[in-house]
């Protein structure tokens, strides 16, 4: 029998999106399943409760009819969002007794440092346009504020899937610039394949093969490695790789890739 994982790989490695798509939760049903995740055998692996910045004023009307508060917020907004609505919405939230909003997550642009960051965690999601310019600007931040590139794995009405060479164009990007990556949208099972969304079958990434490709690319493999095993179906295998892990590959993997 092969052995497990190790659990370290796992801590916060998935944030609660259940009020995005596709889940699109009601804010009270989204809050008490949250509170669920926090007491499960599984609650270390939860990360913080996202909520758009939209949505602010629903989250807080829902905690004062009784559901249960996240004890840690990440707030999202969508490419687009204007500085001062971003930085209305982080007002809000910390105004409040009960959250602690620990993470800020929007499109990067060169305005993105006006924002009144504080302490936050800043995940600044790029494009396939000016990816080098914006990696190098979110780089050359990275020594001052705790900031992170992201990259959308999932498709939209205007955004096509990435494909396993420009993913892994991303991991190596990053990398290249030690700079810690995240992923959203998209990243919804274990292992690459074809899954139902809507009805319909779509070809997604898996999460496992972004843990075994970001360790290939620390460790100094080349573009098509990458994207050779970000393109590997078989759950099992990719299992079998990240258990044989040490706690200094598993330490490196987090590193690079946070969620």
């Amino acid at each position: 029998m092969s052995r497990a994982a190790h659990r370290a790989l796992f801590i916060s490695l998935i944030n609660d999106a259940a009020l995005f798509p596709p889940a699109g939760l009601p804010m009270g049903q989204a809050l008490r399943a949250h509170a669920d995740h926090r007491r499960a055998r599984y609650a270390d692996v939860v990360g913080p409760f996202l909520v758009s910045a939209p949505a602010v004023g629903d989250l807080t009307a829902a905690v004062a009819d009784g559901a249960p508060a996240p004890s840690a917020i990440g707030l999202v907004a969508r490419p687009g969002t204007a500085v001062a609505d971003i930085d209305d919405s982080l007002e809000t939230l910390r105004a409040l007794e009960w959250p602690r909003v620990v993470s800020l997550d929007t499109a990067w642009s060169p305005q993105w440092r006006n924002l009144d960051i504080g302490e936050l965690v800043v995940n600044l999601e790029i494009g396939r346009e000016g990816q080098g310019e914006a990696l190098d600007d979110i780089a050359s931040a990275s020594d001052f504020v705790d900031v992170r590139a992201t990259f959308r794995t999932g498709p939209t009405p205007d955004w096509s899937w990435p494909s396993a060479a420009e993913l892994a164009d991303v991991i190596l990007g990053s990398g290249r610039r030690h700079l810690p990556l995240t992923l959203t949208g998209g990243m919804h099972h274990v292992a690459r394949g074809q899954h139902l969304v809507d009805g319909n079958s779509q070809e997604q990434h898996g999460l496992l093969n972004v843990l075994v490709a970001v360790h290939a690319s620390a460790g100094g493999a080349d573009g098509a490695t990458v994207r050779d095993l970000l393109q590997i179906r078989d759950a099992a295998a990719l299992a079998d790789i990240v258990a044989g892990w040490s706690s200094p590959d598993i330490a490196a993997v987090r590193a690079a890739f946070t969620g």
